[in-house]
Order: C-alpha cells, then sequence, then structure tokens
C-alpha cells in the first residue's frame, strides 16, 4: 500500500477546530493504534491486513503529526492527545476497546488508562469527553517508565520557553541530521 492510498482510505475529524486524519477500517472488538514519535497512523499499514481481518481498527494521526493538522500556536500535551482520541471514538459511538499503543502512543494510553481507573471511583459523567475505557493495552516500545526518559538535548530545548523560536529556526536539513543520531548508522 502506498501512501497516496493511506490517505485515500482514510476520513478527517474535527478536534478544537483542527483536522485530524484517522483510518476506521474492519470489523470486531475495536482496536485502537497509537502511533509512535515522530510518525503517524502509516506506521501500521504493513499490519493493517492482519489487523483490520479480526478487529475494526481506529489509527488516527495525532495532531502535530501526519497528515493531521499543525498548529503553531497550539499546547500540544499528552492529555491533550489523550482527548483527542477519545472524542474521536466517542464521535464514532465507541466507549471501550483494546489498545496498541507505540513510543509517544504509550504515553497517550498511559493517560487514557489513568483516565479510566480514576472514572471507577467516581461516576462517569456521558458528556465528558475522556470517557473512553480501555478493556485491554499492548505496549510497544515507549516510555513505561517516564521518570527514566532521558530526553535528548533538542527535546529539552523545544519544550523550553525557546522551543517556538527553535522550531521556527528548524529547518528539514538541522530536523534530518538530530533526528537521524536515534537511528543505527544502516538505516
Amino acid at each position: 500500500m502506498l501512501v497516496d492510498e493511506w490517505r485515500r482510505g482514510g476520513r478527517s475529524f474535527r478536534y478544537r477546530g483542527h483536522e485530524v486524519f484517522y483510518r476506521d477500517d474492519g470489523d470486531g472488538p475495536l482496536l485502537l493504534c497509537l502511533h509512535g514519535f515522530p510518525s503517524a497512523s502509516w506506521d501500521w499499514h504493513k499490519l493493517w491486513p492482519a489487523l483490520t481481518s479480526r478487529f475494526r481498527v481506529v489509527a488516527p494521526d495525532m495532531l502535530g503529526f501526519g497528515l493531521s493538522a499543525k498548529p503553531r500556536n497550539y499546547d500540544y500535551s499528552l492529555r491533550d492527545q489523550a482527548s483527542l482520541h477519545a472524542a474521536l471514538l466517542r464521535s464514532l459511538g465507541l466507549d471501550s476497546g483494546h489498545v496498541l499503543a507505540h513510543d509517544y502512543g504509550v504515553s497517550v494510553a498511559q493517560e487514557l488508562l489513568a483516565r479510566s481507573a480514576d472514572s471507577e471511583h467516581s461516576p462517569l459523567d456521558s458528556r465528558r469527553p475522556d470517557a473512553f475505557r480501555p478493556q485491554s493495552v499492548c505496549f510497544l516500545n515507549g516510555g513505561l517508565f517516564p521518570e527514566l526518559h532521558r530526553a535528548r538535548m533538542v527535546q529539552k530545548l523545544l519544550h523550553s520557553p525557546l522551543g517556538p523560536l527553535l522550531g521556527r529556526l528548524m529547518n528539514e536539513r538541522s530536523f534530518s541530521r538530530s533526528f537521524a543520531a536515534v537511528f543505527g548508522p544502516q538505516t
């Protein structure tokens, strides 16, 4: 499958005024696929036929990633990404299902789990956008223990007050050079 074919098979959803791309295919129990950093739902394309043969698979591009909007002056956070996923699922009439999370998506899944655990101790208001309840979660690689994460210098700078300026100064070459350090020499 080519990227253009992936795009054509997708849909869009509005979240806080921004377009969010997602794929929704297959039949069966829900499987929410959460992509990693800095990629997109396209990460799942090679597994898509196998996954959709057993599940209804929903795989969005998080805000700021892939084919979704990338607003400049936006307060990106894991909590907001979790709210995005919950709102998308709610718009599809889905309130529970299985989660397959990779990398950055692991942290988003942890937030969804925390919300679900909190809701077990208090009545879940059906109007809340975070009413999704994971039935099971499969964590691929990711930040299971955030306190052990060692951010790269560029990540620290992007997260600091200098982040917006640095983001405007980065070009494709400087981004590629910084990002290439994450991969092995033959990549």
